[in-house]
């Protein structure tokens, strides 16, 4: 499955994923920019930022992301999106909100995480 295979509330959780945890800190690096613009090539320019506008405007609070969160019920999408969410966290160190949310995410998604341990 690729990003662009995602549906709308796919799009949406992924948008909404790295919103908080890639640009949560209020700086964006170089590399953390690289991967938002992933987003916005796989989505188009316009469908990314009426995403973002629509996540901005939907959730007000974490809890409501959360419950919208454990409606994404397609296995495929949940590895895609986590992936890619820790793939773009990993750019930066995490805070503790950051952490938690998604430690919250790999349980509620029964996503295992397993670090590479790069041992030839």
């Amino acid at each position: 499955m690729e990003l662009a295979d995602l549906n709308q509330d796919e799009r949406t959780a992924l948008v909404g994923l790295m919103k908080l945890v890639v640009m949560s800190d209020g700086s964006v690096t170089e590399d953390e920019l690289e991967h938002v613009e992933t987003l916005v090539d796989a989505f188009g320019e316009g469908e990314y930022q009426r995403t973002l506008e629509a996540f901005e405007k939907r959730f007000t609070d974490e809890a409501s992301f959360r419950e919208f969160l454990r409606k994404i019920g397609r296995e495929e999408a949940r590895e895609v999106i986590f992936g890619t969410v820790l793939e773009g966290a990993g750019e930066g160190a995490l805070d503790g909100q950051e952490a938690d949310l998604l430690d919250w995410l790999s349980k509620a998604w029964n996503i295992k995480i397993e670090i590479a341990d790069g041992a030839v």
